[in-house]
């Protein structure tokens, strides 16, 4: 039974640590000394202890630095449960990267999948005008599948196998929700010692409407070039179709197999080179395909090449895992399976059961209008507070129905979460306790699964 595959089996090692404030402190900090204050708010903190998060994180340590902000553990006091809190900073500096991350809030707010990293929470801003950071709690993974590539050369065949289904059987239902991931490479796919894998960082994806031209052309950054499609390759104006996160699986899975990038190109010439080194030079059909011209014309004036051996290439792989990457790395996008044809694949005979297969219900449209015209910094900010107001209920029901107050003041967490995020990034930068971003492992486990 897969559920006896994900049993607990070992751990990875974290560091320990990180500043704390005590509730008492934070009142101080918001009232100052002044009684009447405490007594002003007595009706907010009522407030907030049913609606907020005052009292419900406690702060564990760093786990995760970048340019959006900080990524911090901590326990969750209602649940006991260990989460992830990300800080991301000054969001409405520049209007494309709010949009990226209302895009990424909102998809994981409607593909709820056990392979997709799931939002458990959005604190509460102090209210809908003044706010600029936000504060999203994820459930924690323990690290990603760069990191257990990287730290583990024992990796069995049951775990090539568990890691490929997982990601299809996440693509299928991402997939059959309309919506392109655009950006997979082992460092957005997280992961437990459990071997549980888990999608994450919706940012680039998009969702694709029947009713849009086909002339649309999504026109912003798209996969790390060593994952990328080769029909992409030197493209930034390409029509996407679902086939281009399948080659990225088929290349995090070869990653997966020889522990090490298949395709790490140096620039595009480079890349289309090491494509071709495995499978050969492709026939002119398939190269009609490539969208940029000087690709085009590269592969076709390139000197006749012949597939290269695959289980020379992957010589721990079953042969059946073998098949199936060909086909996830057919250089013709038609060629490719769909995510829910690769799950019937002879490869996951005994383990693929399509009742915990789901697909999930196309996205409407409505929720991404957004993207289908011009919007203002006030248009995305409006839109992210509401997003964020999915996650307090009560809330949401009062704003949509216009009885909320317009001036309140929401007694939120975020301040006493800025103070602490303070602190651990100021005390990290003075004693090296901020752990880096690349974390240390326990080896996954040698012995296989008990599949039935």
């Amino acid at each position: 039974m897969e559920r006896e595959r994900e049993r607990k089996i070992g751990s990875w090692e974290t560091s320990s640590g990180g500043a704390k404030m005590q509730n008492s402190d934070w009142r101080k900090k918001v009232c100052g000394p002044d009684k009447h204050c405490e007594m002003e708010n007595v009706r907010e903190m009522d407030f907030f202890a049913e609606y907020g998060d005052a009292n419900r994180y406690e702060i564990l340590e760093v786990i995760g630095k970048g340019s959006y902000g900080l990524v911090c553990s901590a326990n969750d006091t209602q649940t006991g449960e260990k989460v992830a809190i990300k800080k991301i900073h000054n969001i409405f500096e520049h209007i494309s990267d709010a949009a990226r991350i209302l895009r990424e809030i909102k998809l994981l707010r409607l593909l709820r999948h056990p392979d997709i990293v799931e939002i458990k929470h959005i604190m509460l801003p102090p209210s809908k005008k003044d706010f600029k950071d936000i504060y999203v709690v994820f459930e924690l993974m323990e690290s990603d599948l760069h990191q257990v590539i990287k730290a583990n050369d024992d990796l069995t065949r049951e775990h090539y196998q568990f890691f490929l289904y997982q990601m299809l059987r996440a693509l299928k239902y991402i997939h059959t929700a309309n919506v392109y991931h655009r950006d997979l490479k082992p460092k957005n796919i997280l992961a437990n010692a459990n071997c549980k894998l888990k999608i994450c960082d919706f940012g680039l994806a998009r969702v694709s409407f029947n009713d849009a031209p086909t002339t649309i052309f999504w026109t912003d950054y798209v996969a790390t070039r060593w994952y990328r499609a080769p029909e992409l390759c030197g493209s930034f104006y390409s029509k996407y179709t679902p086939a281009i996160d399948i080659w990225s699986i088929g290349c995090i899975f070869a990653e997966v197999l020889i522990g090490k990038p298949l395709f790490p190109g140096k620039n595009v010439v480079h890349q289309l080179d090491l494509i071709t080194d495995l499978l050969g030079t492709p026939s002119l059909d398939a190269i009609s395909k490539v969208r940029n011209d000087k690709a085009r014309k590269y592969l076709t004036c390139m000197r006749k090449k012949q597939p290269a051996s695959f289980s020379q290439k992957f010589p721990k792989a079953d042969p059946l895992a073998l098949q199936l990457l060909r086909r996830l790395l057919a250089f013709d996008p038609k060629d490719r399976p769909s995510a829910e044809e690769a799950l019937i694949d002879p490869y996951f005979n005994g383990l693929a059961k399509v009742e915990r297969e789901p697909s999930c219900q196309p996205i409407s449209k409505m929720e991404f209008e957004f993207e289908r015209r011009r919007v203002t910094k006030e248009d995305i900010k409006e839109l992210i507070f509401q997003e964020i107001l999915e996650y307090h209920p009560q809330l949401l029901k009062e704003y949509t129905s216009g009885t909320q107050r317009p001036n309140f003041l929401h007694l939120s967490a975020t301040e006493q979460f800025r103070e602490q995020f303070s602190q651990l990034e100021e005390n990290g930068n003075r004693s090296g306790l901020v752990a880096p971003v690349q974390r240390k492992h326990a080896s996954v486990p040698r012995q296989a699964f008990n599949y039935h």
